[in-house]
Parts: structure tokens; C-alpha cells; sequence
């Protein structure tokens, strides 16, 4: 017992002197890719090129392989806007860090996982008014990431050979637009269909003040929770697919191309894209925890014989020719009830209404569908001009809409736009009731009524917000009612959806 007792606590004392010895490496990794010097990393610049230096000459001191046998640079040129007067675009270098470590499998070492960390930044903040300190040091993003990037190599590397070639890369360029990821795929480095997966580490170092590690994507991957190892060390927040138009990293140009993504993150936490973003507030004990879990994923996927697809993106990422969404929808108003003739005009009163469509998407552009809404529909009638509150008339009412969209632009462009809408509904009345108890409404009400209406509306990723306005066609009362009035509906309402 003595014995088993001693050999536990060497074992743990151990565990304990790996993990200090890690984090000591991730806050001198961050240190320097984030220190002044450095200049804040943005792509072109001489800080940015000094960064990527470093990460190469991490990679070759853990072993990592050159991606193309003779260097770990993959250099691209991109335009950006001029600062010179009358030249629009100027032409500048970016350069993504690659390294290999080679799979053992007899096959299944020509399948790829690619992680990858962008480390360059934002730059400084040099001529602004007011600005006492200019440099965007980027220490959560991303030097926090691209850390955990050469660590989680160098844990791998320790492990020996997997049976997948996993490819490193350090991406630039992401700030100005997912650059660096876009030129890694379009110069075609390695056979798209065989990159199996990709992960990505963005902003990884808060993770203490987060609470959780986010793994967002996982719905991409078939059946992904039930061989996804589990944390022991961290805690950890599983999300099927990205839904954040605002916080688009280097999964998405892999995404697009149909291939699997995960994105790791602990979340909008930190003084992200300010000059306060500064290495000694990363929490160091926890992005040791988020290597260490990232390379038992990585290790498991490159291990995993049925790694595949699921044939599901986020919407953001990637949407298809022709695609079918689940999306339920709750609305709010107000609803008047309008005579065709006469002076009897009623009052506005509330209407809600909750439900879903089934909605068919093509080309990103063009939406249509079937909806179903159970409505509560409130209004006023006057007999006399004024009226009293007696006249109040609630309704209750399933609501069959089929709708129209048009997105400016398409969802295959940009994750956030706008959209017009047109739609024909049928409404079938379930039950009508009065607080005048000598007026029988109900008796008086149709059951049924058609109608049309029209709107516009915001998206973002998947999220939308709109007006729409509807007018009932057919009459609520008995054509010979009050003198022969023809009394139509009419609603105005916000229109709050969200996509699956």
C-alpha cells in the first residue's frame, strides 16, 4: 500500500512538473509574439515577418518536416487599399508556416487533419488622436492560439507517428479578411479531398474568465460526440455549428470547400482588437489545459479509421444549390380589424403569434415555403363611434403561410444581409370570444380567411429579424352584419427567426 501510495504521488509530481514546464513554454511563446517589438504582427510588415521566423524555427526545433521538403513558408501575394494618392490597391507578401508531421499508416498517411492558428494582427494604432499606447499586441488574438499551436505540434511529435499526416499551420493574413486560409486552398498545397478535417485555435487564452473551452463545428463531423474524447483537466462546451457572423476565423475557406471544421475558442472574453490586449493577462494554467485537450482531439481524429464527413455545414460556412431549413419564428404586433365602408374604423389592438416554416433555399438566394402559427389575435369593434372596451374581441387561430424571400446577397457571399418578402396565408379561427356578454361574436365570426401580405427584414448568419404587414382578403363578419361592413383584418408585426 506504501508502495502504490509513493508511485502515486511520483506520477502526480510529474504530471504536475509537465504542465508547469508547459505553461512556462505557451507564456514565452506568447511573451514574444506579442511583445512591442513585434509591432502588433500586421501581414507585410517587418514584426510579422520577424513572428513568422519564430514559428518556423519552433517547428524545426520539434522536428516538424518542411511542407514542400525544403521550406515551412508558403509565401502569396495579395492587394490590399493604398495609402498612395490615386493608386487603389498596392500589392503586398503574406506568408503562412507549415509543418508536417507524416502519418505511419500504410493508407491512411495520405489523409490530412490540418490545425491551424493565425498569428498575424492588427498592427498599431500609430496617428490616431488621443492614442497613448499604438501597438495592437494581440496577445489572446491570436498569439494565444498560435502558442498552443507549437506546443500541441511538439505533443504530438512526442507521441510519435499517427496514422493521418497532420499539417500545422500558422496562418497570415486573417485579419484582413481570412487571406492566409483562402491562399493555402486555392494554391492547392495538399489534394482538397483528401484534408479530412480541419481545427482551428482562435483566441484560446481566457479561458478561466470564459469558464469553458468552445468546440464549435461539431456537427460537422458524422457522429463526432460519440468518439470525441473527453476533457479531464477542462471544461469543455460541445456546439454543433458556428452561428457568429462577426467572428468568422480560418475555418470558414475550408468550410466552403466542404470539409469538416472545428473551432476552438474561449469566446469574445477578452480585450480582443484593442492595444490592451497584452500577454500578462492570459491565464496561462488554462491555455496549457486547451493544448493539452486539442492534441487528444487531434490525436483521435488522425487515429479515428471512420473519420468522415456529415454533410452538414453552419450557414455561414457553406449552403448548398438546394437546402431545406427548420425555422421557427415568433412575431408581435398589432391587429386591427378595418370595414370595407363606413366610419367604424377599429382600434389597435396586440397580436402575437408563434410557429415554423419549412423552407426550401436555392442558390442562397432564393427562399419559399409552408409555415404553420398558432396566432392570438385581438382587436376592437365599435357599433357606435367610440365604442366601449366591451367590444374587445380575442381570437385564437391557426395560421398557414407560404412565403416568398428574396436575400441581397446570397448566403453563399456574406453571412449578414437583407431580405424581401412576399406571402399568401390561410387563417382557420379556433375559437373567438367577447367581454360583452350580450353581443354573440362568436356567432358571428367566419371560420375561415384568406389574405396577403409583404415584408423586409436583416440577417445575420443564423438569426433574422423583419417587419412584415398582412391584410385578410376575406371578411371576419357575415357579409349582412352591421349594415352590410365588410370588416378585413390587418396586422403589423417584428418577425424574430432563427435557422436549423
Amino acid at each position: 500500500m506504501k508502495i502504490f501510495f509513493l508511485l502515486s504521488v511520483l506520477l502526480l509530481g510529474q504530471e504536475a512538473d509537465s504542465h508547469t514546464k508547459l505553461r512556462m513554454r505557451l507564456r514565452d511563446h506568447v511573451n514574444y509574439l506579442a511583445s512591442d517589438s513585434l509591432g502588433g504582427r500586421l501581414i507585410g510588415t517587418e514584426g510579422n515577418l520577424i513572428a513568422g521566423e519564430y514559428i518556423a524555427d519552433c517547428f524545426a526545433s520539434i522536428g516538424l518536416e518542411e511542407y514542400n521538403g525544403t521550406s515551412y513558408f508558403h509565401y502569396f501575394d495579395v492587394e490590399i487599399p493604398s495609402a498612395v494618392k490615386d493608386v487603389p490597391l498596392t500589392v503586398i507578401e503574406g506568408c503562412n508556416v507549415i509543418g508536417i508531421l507524416p502519418g505511419t499508416h500504410p493508407y491512411m498517411k495520405n489523409e490530412y487533419i490540418v490545425v491551424g492558428a493565425h498569428y498575424d494582427h492588427l498592427g498599431t494604432a500609430i496617428g490616431r488622436k488621443g492614442v497613448t499606447d499604438s501597438i495592437y499586441n494581440g496577445a489572446d488574438d491570436n498569439a494565444s492560439g498560435t502558442a498552443a499551436l507549437i506546443e500541441l505540434a511538439a505533443l504530438l511529435k512526442e507521441q510519435g507517428g499517427m496514422a493521418r499526416t497532420v499539417v500545422f499551420v500558422a496562418f497570415d493574413g486573417e485579419e484582413q479578411g481570412l487571406l492566409g486560409s483562402e491562399k493555402f486552398l486555392e494554391d492547392a498545397l495538399f489534394p482538397q479531398e483528401r484534408i479530412m478535417a480541419m481545427v482551428a485555435l482562435d483566441m484560446v487564452g481566457y479561458y478561466r474568465k470564459a469558464g469553458a473551452l468552445k468546440v464549435l463545428g461539431t456537427g460537422t463531423l458524422k457522429d463526432a460526440r460519440k468518439w470525441m474524447p473527453k476533457a479531464k483537466k477542462i471544461k469543455t462546451r460541445f456546439i454543433s455549428f458556428e452561428k457568429s457572423p462577426v467572428t468568422a476565423t480560418d475555418t470558414r475557406p475550408f468550410a466552403t470547400k466542404e470539409i469538416p471544421t472545428l473551432f476552438l475558442t474561449t469566446g469574445l472574453v477578452s480585450p480582443y482588437h484593442k492595444v490592451t490586449d497584452h500577454a500578462e493577462l492570459i491565464d496561462y494554467d488554462g491555455l496549457a489545459g486547451v493544448a493539452l485537450y486539442t492534441s487528444e482531439i487531434v490525436a483521435t481524429m488522425a487515429e479515428y479509421a471512420f473519420l468522415s464527413s456529415s454533410g452538414t455545414y453552419a450557414i455561414i460556412h457553406h449552403v448548398p444549390n438546394l437546402s431545406f431549413h427548420l425555422v421557427p419564428g415568433v412575431l408581435m404586433g398589432t391587429n386591427s380589424w378595418m370595414p370595407t365602408r363606413g366610419a367604424l374604423y377599429g382600434k389597435p389592438a396586440l397580436y402575437m403569434a408563434a410557429g415554423t416554416d419549412i423552407r426550401v433555399l436555392w442558390n442562397g438566394f432564393l427562399e419559399m415555403g409552408p409555415g404553420v402559427y398558432l396566432e392570438n389575435i385581438q382587436g376592437y369593434h365599435a357599433q357606435s363611434v367610440g365604442g366601449t372596451n366591451k367590444n374587445r374581441i380575442n381570437s385564437w387561430a391557426l395560421n398557414v403561410p407560404y412565403t416568398v424571400r428574396v436575400y441581397f446577397p446570397d448566403f453563399n457571399r456574406l453571412p449578414m444581409g437583407v431580405y424581401l418578402s412576399s406571402q399568401v396565408f390561410y387563417r382557420h379561427y379556433l375559437s373567438t370570444k367577447t367581454r360583452d356578454t350580450d353581443m354573440a361574436y362568436a356567432s358571428l365570426m367566419r371560420k375561415h380567411e384568406g389574405g396577403m401580405g409583404f415584408g423586409f427584414g436583416l440577417r445575420a448568419s443564423v438569426f433574422q429579424i423583419g417587419y412584415e404587414t398582412k391584410w385578410g382578403l376575406t371578411g371576419l363578419f357575415m357579409k349582412n352584419t352591421f349594415d352590410n361592413h365588410n370588416v378585413t383584418n390587418l396586422t403589423h408585426t417584428f418577425v424574430f427567426s432563427y435557422y436549423f
